[in-house]
């Protein structure tokens, strides 16, 4: 009997010691970091090209950050043409005067909407993105076939009579009119979301979608038989890479 009265004393000792201990939840937020940067491959309605961003917290949920970013920017009416002047078809654009190569610098402000703590490793942010764009544009050369069955290399003219589609054996190389390039000023503003995730806190893999407006000063030049235009309004997508630290 006195054996019993023991064990059961012991018991509820234990029992008593249990209520007496406490358990303090701490919740395994993550870490909050001051700088961030990333790089990306950007595509839209009118081209694609690729961008860097980098910047700074200024609070848990507004970032300041400064984007780079060369996109290539086509008319809408640009389609492809197909000579079979040569025993190999290449391609063209009849009536492209100019290519355009667009370059964006320029200030990105960020706000997250949702953080990792609350969507178990998935971001989501909205930014804002502005600053002065640069135009570039190149004249188009292109191969003729003259009239003897010799081929010449000439800056593709519309007024020229013996520049007609049925003239045309091809695209001159590259470095053609690299020397003639003329500069466009002018100013962008690009607004998306963010979605972002990664399992690690200081990874980031995203992708951004949104709208870019880009305005120049004057019309440029692009295609011969077309309206050309000074402001140019897009849908883009980025897909991004970067760290945290």
């Amino acid at each position: 009997m006195y054996l019993r009265l023991t064990g059961l004393f012991f018991l509820l000792s234990l029992g008593v010691a249990a209520q007496d201990v406490r358990y303090d939840y701490v919740e395994d937020l993550p870490l909050r970091y001051s700088n961030e940067y990333s790089i990306g491959a950007t595509l839209h309605s009118s081209g694609w090209g690729g961008m860097f961003r980098k910047g700074k917290n200024l609070t848990v949920n507004r970032k300041r950050m400064y984007e780079i970013e060369i996109v290539s920017m086509k008319h809408p009416k640009e389609y492809k043409s197909v000579s079979y002047l040569s025993e190999r078809p290449k391609t063209f654009v009849f009536g492209k005067m100019n290519s355009l190569l667009v370059i964006h610098g320029g200030f990105c402000y960020e706000r997250v909407l949702f953080d990792k703590a609350e969507r178990k490793h998935f971001e989501i942010r909205w930014n804002s993105t502005g600053g002065p764009s640069l135009g570039l544009t190149k004249p188009v050369y292109l191969i003729f076939a003259t009239g003897n069955g010799q081929r010449v290399v000439e800056k593709y003219d519309p007024n020229n009579q013996n520049h007609d589609k049925q003239s045309i054996y091809g695209k001159a190389e590259f470095t053609k009119g690299l020397d003639e390039m003329k500069l466009y000023p002018g100013v962008f503003l690009k607004s998306g979301v963010m979605f972002e995730y990664n399992i690690m806190n200081d990874g980031i893999t995203a992708v951004e979608v949104g709208v870019m407006l880009d305005a120049y000063a004057k019309k440029i030049p692009i295609m011969a038989f077309a309206k050309n235009k000074q402001v140019f309004f897009n849908l883009y997508g980025t897909f991004m890479l970067g760290r945290k630290k």
